[in-house]
């Protein structure tokens, strides 16, 4: 488990019961991130995503034969 400045990120007895409590479900998540730095990660990987997603959203479209052509691309970003 990877380590933070106050200790331990995680707990591995705890993700165990997690998991274990998880196969008894019927319905279970498709992404499940376990403990604090991987569930933050994740949103914000996600945010990202769909921020990207939705930028290039016509884009994307414009590559199927019914939908508009050329389009034009979202501007470039400034890091």
């Amino acid at each position: 488990m990877r380590q933070s400045e106050s200790g331990p990120a995680g707990d591995p007895a705890r993700a165990a019961e997690i998991l274990v409590a998880l196969a008894r479900r019927r319905d279970i998540p498709e992404h499940l991130p376990l403990g604090v730095n991987a569930a933050e990660g994740s949103i914000a990987l996600d945010r990202r995503l769909l921020a990207a997603d939705l930028a290039w959203h016509d884009v994307s479209r414009s590559a199927d034969f019914t939908e508009p052509y050329p389009v034009e691309f979202p501007p470039d970003s400034v890091l």
